[in-house]
């Protein structure tokens, strides 16, 4: 039963992961573009958009923010296999379970740190100088991304240690398969 709600979980996670990089890949990119287009075209009639790099910037900011943790879901971060691949199984699934419990780590401290500078920025009052916008809305994709990131990387911590343990009990003492 726990094992069924577990897996539920893990779908939901992958499945909002996906979507919010779907969103950031496409809606935000084509407004990117479009007005990028727009910006260019009206530039040529003295009509150019006021403040578009800015916008296109934040923009940028909010996709990649959004589609870190996808990136995270389908493995697609760098990882280092020259050194795990010579070792047995269950030693590299150690292995595994360490480095993804690391970058949990590390992601929750960005996110915490990131979050604790933009609340700080928020407080300086100040505005960005072609739209006006409040200065930490530019952290707010920042923290974002690794804040969306925590769950995923905890489903995938969770998976890796449930596959270090179903390795442990498919072998028996003499090495056999039970």
């Amino acid at each position: 039963m726990a094992l069924n709600a577990a897996e539920r979980v893990y779908d939901a996670v992958g499945a909002i992961a996906r979507w919010l990089c779907l969103l950031a890949g496409v809606v935000l990119l084509v407004v990117m573009g479009f007005a990028t287009c727009f910006d260019v075209i009206g530039r040529n009639f003295g009509m150019g958009i006021p403040g578009i790099w800015e916008a296109v910037t934040l923009a940028m900011r909010w996709m990649i923010g959004l589609a870190l943790p996808f990136a995270f879901w389908q493995g697609s971060h760098i990882t280092v296999e020259l050194f795990t691949d010579a070792l047995p199984a269950r030693l590299k699934q150690f292995v595994i379970v360490v480095s993804a419990f690391v970058t949990l780590a590390v992601v929750a401290l960005l996110a915490w740190q990131i979050t604790a500078r933009m609340l700080n920025v928020r407080g300086y009052g100040g505005v960005t100088s072609d739209l006006g916008l409040p200065t930490y809305f530019d952290w707010v994709p920042l923290a974002v991304g690794p804040l969306l990131s925590v769950p995923v990387l905890l489903c995938l911590f969770w998976r890796e240690l449930v596959r270090l343990f179903d390795q442990g009990r498919s072998v028996s003492a003499n090495g056999s398969p039970s």
